[in-house]
């Protein structure tokens, strides 16, 4: 039995005072972003412009947009929660912050793990260079919800950081399409990441928290 997901649906209306983007050609369906335009993070969040405007999920600052849609997932047995996922467009982006060896791309490492467990099932792999560097096409063969065979598309980035590692799975409807990436590659532009000092394994998923005046839904049977 798969994992059940403990969600927390987030308006991200209140507080809008952050970085006004400027008209996207991108943008195909109303996911709440507006309109969004490049930066030059992720960054520390030590680093970050002192304009911008944050959900705080703990050690993961996603920018805030009025309307942004996005809901936390983790393990309801653990207690923690592990990933936020945010829509774009008609995808939706999984967030997750990992640590990482002080001076290391630790992304390679990553990714080639990914690579290898990927290629243990049904699909297509394809490596190409994306805007923040090396990531992963995958085509994946599984069941769709009316009982038949098909391929889902998804798209998988890491973005190194000072001892961390934003990890990026996009997922859904039009996941590598270019109207799909361009806002895709923007929103992770305009995130920041704060991880610690805590000493911790290479390679461990840093618990994410509600934004504070948020309630979490009871996790589904």
């Amino acid at each position: 039995m798969a994992p059940r997901r403990r969600r927390l649906r987030i308006d991200g209306r209140r507080g809008i005072n952050g970085r006004n983007g400027t008209v996207s050609e991108h943008t195909v369906v109303d996911d709440g972003l507006g309109d969004i335009d490049l930066a030059d993070g992720p960054w520390d969040y030590a680093s970050a412009p002192s304009d911008a405007a944050f959900l705080d999920f703990g050690p993961l600052k996603v920018v805030r947009r009025e309307g942004l849609k996005a809901r936390l997932e983790g393990d309801p047995i653990l207690g923690k929660i592990g990933a936020v996922s945010v829509k774009v467009n008609e995808a939706e982006v999984q967030l997750q912050v990992i640590t990482a060896p002080a001076g290391q791309a630790y992304w390679s490492v990553v990714r080639k793990a990914l690579l290898a467990k990927l290629r243990e099932s049904a699909g297509s792999q394809q490596a190409i260079e994306g805007r923040f560097g090396p990531e992963l096409i995958a085509t994946v063969v599984g069941r769709r919800r009316d009982g038949l065979l098909g391929d889902s598309v998804m798209r998988l980035v890491g973005i190194d950081g000072d001892r961390w590692l934003l990890r990026a799975v996009v997922t859904g409807p039009g996941a590598t399409s270019d109207a799909t990436v361009a806002r895709v590659d923007a929103l992770l532009s305009q995130c920041a990441v704060d991880r610690g000092s805590e000493a911790l394994a290479a390679g461990t998923v840093l618990p994410l928290k509600p934004p504070a005046g948020t309630k979490v839904e009871a996790p589904s049977a």
